[in-house]
């Protein structure tokens, strides 16, 4: 074969490869091409779903937040429901309500545990930390469950008059500082349990009920804001104890001795902090109750508070 043959033999056989290739990525790229084309509507698809999800997930939410709106607008009736009824849940379900009432205001207990010393605080605290991280939805719901079993009709009694107090005719709440947690924490809560006899005037049951119109009725008619009970306390410190301001109010304002003690030592002050009522405690300081008395024990009255108020400090 001569030269030139080859050459033509050889020029033919590169042409037919570059040919070759080229059609390669032709047919490479049209083909590409389809399948993007083919894929395209499912990403749409996909891209259309994940929005639909994000708006229903978002609807969910509404959801949740409405609903969770008004289990805690019932709550909070619950709550100042039991409140007004000025301290008729005692024992066991009163402290099983502290602790729900804590774990939906608060979250789970992550304070010490108190002084045994502390009877009231311990057994608060130990309310409280037994229900351990319970969702604090589910702690309302259970306080509503226990108000409702304990009162059938509160949610009639709350609507057709939210600020009506059991066994009163006045539509105004008594006390400015009653607790929101529903039963009203009293220091004396183990005696009165007990059976044991205590001898009370009409005054102090008017304290400790907050009937004001008749403590005032007493005053006026000569009987002494300082009478003691059979265990040495006076209507302020009943006030105090039950959570009603504005009967302390009262009494402080027709000269009441703020740091008269009771049999165990304790002044009005002392009973503030084992209640931690706040705003009477600060009340009592303005009106010149003393922080540096102790009771019995050798307690001051910050002595007997989980809280650390300022102004409850003895002043030495």
């Amino acid at each position: 074969m001569a030269i030139t043959d080859w050459l033509q033999y050889t020029q033919s056989i590169l042409s037919g490869l570059i040919i070759s290739f080229l059609l390669a990525k032709l047919f490479s790229f049209i083909f590409s091409n389809e399948q993007q084309q083919q894929q395209q509507p499912h990403a749409d698809v996909i891209i259309h779903d994940s929005k639909k999800k994000k708006v229903d997930i978002d609807d969910d939410d509404d959801w949740e937040g409405v609903e969770s709106t008004e289990l805690d607008e019932k709550f909070s009736e619950a709550t100042r429901f039991v409140a007004a009824r000025g301290g008729e849940v005692k024992g066991e379900v009163k402290m099983v309500m502290y602790g729900l009432y804590k774990i939906a205001t608060e979250g789970a207990c992550c304070v010490a545990q108190p002084s045994a010393i502390k009877i009231s605080s311990r057994a608060k605290w130990n309310a409280w930390h037994k229900l351990g991280a319970m969702p604090p939805e589910e702690a309302m719901q259970k306080y509503i469950d226990i108000v409702t079993k304990l009162y059938p009709t509160w949610a009639d009694d709350s609507t057709s008059n939210p600020q009506k107090r059991a066994g009163g005719d006045s539509d105004e709440p008594s006390s400015k500082d009653t607790s929101p947690m529903g039963p009203v924490f009293s220091s004396f809560e183990h005696e009165e349990e007990s059976g044991n006899e205590l001898k009370l005037d009409a005054i102090h049951d008017f304290a400790r009920e907050g009937d004001m119109e008749n403590l005032l009725r007493c005053v006026e008619a000569g009987i002494s804001v300082d009478t003691k009970d059979s265990e040495g306390r006076t209507p302020l410190h009943w006030a105090v104890d039950r959570g009603h301001i504005d009967v302390a109010e009262l009494l402080l304002n027709r000269n009441a001795d703020v740091n008269l003690q009771d049999n165990d030592g304790q002044t009005p002050l002392h009973y503030a902090a084992v209640c931690e009522r706040e705003a009477i405690g600060e009340l009592l300081v303005k009106k010149n109750a003393e922080t540096n008395i102790k009771d019995n024990d050798g307690k001051y009255p910050c002595d007997l508070s989980d809280v650390n108020w300022p102004w409850i400090q003895p002043q030495h």
